[in-house]
């Protein structure tokens, strides 16, 4: 980057080299050459910023994936060893079973099992069962036409109907 004392000298041959009536023409275009040369350099230094926030994204997800992998494999450590405690187990059931009084012949294992059955009445059982109730409450059915009705019934007068 120059110093001042040299933006001076080249201000100063400018001023000499360049007409008066053609100093803003020249003024506008350097201006506008210098806002395009920040307008870049800004534009670099986004696309730096960005490649290395990509690059430390990158390395996050490269931790989190291996952190992943370490959890999957203790998991698949852990299953496996409850794998093998629960074959030893079996193993050991089995053993005690075939090793127990049923295979000597003290006691006789059942060979199969009662199933359980609860009998459900049929319908000749429950039309008899609803003739007794009709019978045991003996209502008449003249009774109870009348409570069924959605309207009370009119009177001699011309009156509107009541709902109930």
């Amino acid at each position: 980057m120059p110093d001042f004392g040299e933006l001076l000298l080249i201000a100063i041959v400018a001023l000499i080299v360049i007409p008066p009536q053609r100093l803003p023409e020249v003024a506008r275009t350097v201006g506008q050459w210098i806002g395009r040369m920040q307008n870049y350099v800004a534009q670099m230094r986004v696309e730096i910023d960005r490649e290395f926030h990509l690059a430390d994204l990158r390395r996050l997800g490269e931790e989190a994936r291996a952190g992943a992998r370490s959890v999957e494999a203790a998991i698949h450590g852990a299953v496996s060893g409850v794998q093998t405690d629960l074959a030893k187990a079996r193993a050991d059931m089995v053993q005690s079973l075939t090793a127990s009084s049923w295979s000597s012949g003290a006691v006789e294992a059942p060979r199969n099992f009662p199933r359980r059955y609860r009998p459900r009445p049929n319908i000749d059982d429950l039309s008899l069962e609803i003739e007794r109730l009709k019978r045991q409450l003996a209502v008449p059915q003249g009774a109870m036409a009348g409570a069924r009705r959605k309207y009370a019934p009119r009177a001699r007068i011309n009156r509107p109907r009541v709902r109930r």
